[in-house]
């Protein structure tokens, strides 16, 4: 039993030395956040025409009993999602510039806001964002993998934390 008490110590004790070495790791990252100068955003409407034509196309379409379709939101060119561990947050991805955060802030199932993330990073074709199990945001584009640790935190900023190439 002492034995056990002995070698559980010691692996916690390794443990957390391997997280604060982590922990300073992020700290010293989160440091190089920096303001590029960026204060506005691209937002998109999520009403009026536009949403009521897409609409009246979904009332269209025939679906088996209990089954149900609404329009969500309104994103250009969207290719890939990714939502946010939280539920708060879908990123978008597309195959042209852009990656957009669409925010369901109430969790009613209908976006309250679409909006670009972040508008100072110049993407080339973000066609692939996802996240890891620990909540990192990581979006593929064309030549590279950009690494957000923190997205869900810093998308409602005009500048975000992100680090290339992803590791």
């Amino acid at each position: 039993m002492r034995y056990w008490r002995l070698l559980l110590g010691s692996a916690f004790a390794l443990g957390i030395g391997q997280f604060e070495a982590s922990a300073q790791d992020y700290l010293d990252k989160l440091s190089k956040f920096h303001v590029t100068g960026v204060t506005d955003f691209t937002e998109i409407p999520q009403g009026g025409d536009k949403a009521a034509a897409i609409r009246d196309t979904l009332e269209r379409i025939t679906l088996p009993d209990d089954f149900r379709i609404d329009l969500y939101a309104i994103v250009p060119d969207a290719r890939h999602m990714a939502v946010g561990p939280q539920g708060i947050v879908t990123f978008v991805g597309t195959r042209k510039t852009k990656v957009w955060a669409v925010t369901d802030r109430d969790k009613d199932r209908v976006a309250d806001e679409v909006k670009d993330f972040p508008p100072s990073i110049n993407f080339p074709i973000p066609n692939g964002p996802c996240f890891s199990k620990d909540g990192m945001l990581y979006i593929a584009e064309r030549n590279r993998v950009l690494w957000f640790p923190a997205a869900e935190f810093f998308y409602e900023s005009p500048d975000s934390l992100n680090v290339s190439p992803a590791h």
